[in-house]
């Protein structure tokens, strides 16, 4: 079963969503000085993970593999990514109100 249309858009769109939100985050800790280092790596390494399952979606579509595995992949990195910025966030949060 190849990818649908309508599936890749669905796709394409939840991975657009995260990168959106990364970028008002990362736009967010840089007004506010709250950007250190290790911030900048974590969501740098989360960009690099949505460009990958961005790469491939767009391989899948093209493709006359096998697509439940693919989708099966994609969901799981998905999640393990958006646990991460889930994470970020918390983390910078946190700091932010003990600084407070």
């Amino acid at each position: 079963m190849t990818v649908s249309d309508r599936e890749e858009q669905q796709l394409s769109e939840k991975l657009e969503e995260l990168a959106e939100t990364l970028r008002k985050r990362r736009r967010e800790f840089e007004e506010t000085g709250r950007f250190s280092n290790l911030q900048h790596n974590f969501v740098r390494g989360i960009e690099k993970s949505n460009d990958a399952l961005r790469a491939k979606v767009a391989q899948a579509a093209r493709s006359k593999g096998v697509w439940a595995l693919v989708k099966a992949e994609f969901w799981a990195d998905y999640e393990a990514m958006v646990n991460e910025f889930v994470t970020l966030g918390d983390s910078a949060d946190a700091e932010a109100r003990k600084k407070a």
